[in-house]
């Protein structure tokens, strides 16, 4: 998973989904319809709404067993772009089977012999086991079909013992996954639901894979974390209980992936989270003007949006968050917005704009330290957005604005303060000079401050009295969750 795939991945918010581009999640109105179909392999995706000249990924229900396959098509994978998804393709097999080289090679022979069954094209001529294992209570296969310039991943489950030829013919899994340096793949038989998904994470041999399910945030506002290597080195499975906090990989002595464990769809576009509005039980609001009933909606929405990116990173829950803030941006026909935060004050934030699923908002526009093309387009601008953003203040909280550009959710240069009580202006200042100021309307103030700005913030009432005083704390470069930065540098 890498930035791209990661991206990250937040929260989960709605339900798994059925892959389509490098097996991720959807957005939250694709979560809801797709989550009738089987989990068919997720390869940390970015899968997706993407209507591109190469077929993306493709679910498989059951081959013949006598249940129809989704269609027909056959497929030929996509152009191989590193150096990195060669040695993903070039590397040992892993898992519990590897070491029964007569099934490695009968399954290979049989992978390429019903090649047609799996809708993989005789244009990727060479078949490669990546991952053969039974340790989970049943089988898994991932099988590479490539050529010398392109290629597809086959992710396939059975029964435990199920023979070879059964492996290959009874359809459960996916077909047609891109290969990444980091492929992420599902890792549940069966699933009921979202808390039942598993993953598998295939990185390049040699490489390391660590994990750490839990972090604290600093003094700075930075979460720190303490890295456990995967017992298995260049892979891990992880099972339910497991999908939480982040994961990284190490190749060569420097960290090429660094983010949340899961689908880099589902983490931007904060699907498959546990906590659902309908949990969140206040009442509903007085009165039935649109506004009021967005307002509300939009406060329940970022109280969803905090708890499911909390458990996801791995940060402590804590107490139940409460509203910091809620109200419009601007009088120009924004849609209502709510600032989410911890009851202590100090600790991270979400502003949630909107009264909806979400988008997460993650780096600048322009910011070119993701990589993954598709993932961007397919984060679409449809939904609500998200920030986060760390406080060390417990009066003063500042979060980036998000806009869509490019269709993905960005940071804009805006960045919204809520000031404590009877604050009238908030200042911003830099080597003890005033370089901006705004006026507090509603309750919090919009000023325009470049990305990662090294700057003071003070809250200052009408007479003068400085209020509140904080320093920014915001990474300039990058895509960040909580400030932590994601990484993907393959």
């Amino acid at each position: 998973m890498s930035v791209d795939e990661l991206r990250a991945g937040l929260a989960r918010i709605v339900e798994p989904v059925v892959p389509d581009e490098d097996p991720y999640g959807r957005l939250l109105r694709h979560a809801r319809r797709r989550k009738r179909r089987r989990l068919a392999g997720l390869v940390t995706a970015v899968s997706g709404l993407l209507a591109t000249v190469v077929l993306g990924p493709v679910a498989l229900g059951a081959g013949s067993d006598g249940q129809e396959r989704e269609d027909d098509r056959v497929v030929e994978g996509y152009p191989v772009t590193s150096d990195w998804e060669w040695r993903l393709i070039n590397s040992p097999t892993r898992g519990s089977l590897a070491g029964d080289q007569k099934l490695i090679d009968e399954l290979t022979r049989l992978f390429d012999r019903d090649r047609a069954d799996l809708r993989m094209s005789k244009s990727l001529p060479e078949v490669k086991v990546l991952y053969a294992d039974e340790s989970a209570g049943f089988r898994q296969l991932v099988a590479a079909y490539h050529s010398d310039r392109s290629a597809a991943l086959v992710e396939l489950k059975v029964p435990v013992g199920t023979p070879p030829q059964q492996s290959v013919r009874i359809f459960n899994g996916s077909v047609n996954v891109r290969v990444k340096p980091f492929s992420v793949l599902d890792a549940s038989y069966d699933p009921r639901g979202p808390e039942d998904q598993g993953l598998l994470g295939l990185a390049p041999a040699g490489c390391v894979v660590s994990l750490a399910d839990a972090a604290v945030v600093g003094a700075d506002g930075v979460p720190r974390r303490q890295w456990q290597p995967s017992p298995t080195g260049d892979y891990v499975r992880l099972d339910a209980s497991r999908v939480r906090g982040w994961w990284r990989v190490e190749c060569e002595g420097q960290v090429r992936v660094e983010g949340p464990v899961g689908h880099s769809s589902v983490v931007i576009r904060g699907e498959g989270g546990r906590y659902q509005p309908t949990e969140l039980a206040d009442a509903l609001p007085g009165g039935d003007t649109s506004r009021r009933m967005d307002a509300w909606r939009a406060e329940r929405w970022g109280g969803v949006s905090y708890r499911n990116l909390m458990d996801m990173t791995g940060l402590p829950p804590g107490p139940d968050p409460v509203v910091r803030w809620s109200g419009r941006l601007d009088s120009n026909g924004q849609p209502e917005a709510a600032v989410i935060g911890p009851a202590s004050g100090t600790g991270p934030l979400v502003l949630h704009v909107g009264a909806e699923g979400s988008v997460l908002a993650l780096a600048k526009p322009g910011d070119t330290t993701s990589n993954d093309a598709e993932e961007n387009a397919a984060s679409g601008a449809e939904g609500s957005l998200v920030t986060t953003a760390v406080t060390t203040s417990a009066t003063l909280a500042a979060v980036r604005v998000p806009a869509v550009s490019g269709g993905r959710g960005v940071l804009t240069d805006q960045l919204l303060v809520v000031p404590p009580p009877g604050a009238a202006r908030v200042d911003v200042v830099t080597d003890g000079a005033t370089r901006a100021s705004a006026d507090v309307r509603s309750g919090a103030a919009v000023l325009t401050i470049a990305v990662g700005a090294q700057v003071t913030l003070r809250a200052l009432a009408r007479d003068g009295t400085v209020l509140a005083s904080a320093p920014l704390r915001e990474p300039a470069q990058g895509e960040h969750i909580f400030n932590e930065p994601l990484v993907t540098g393959w």
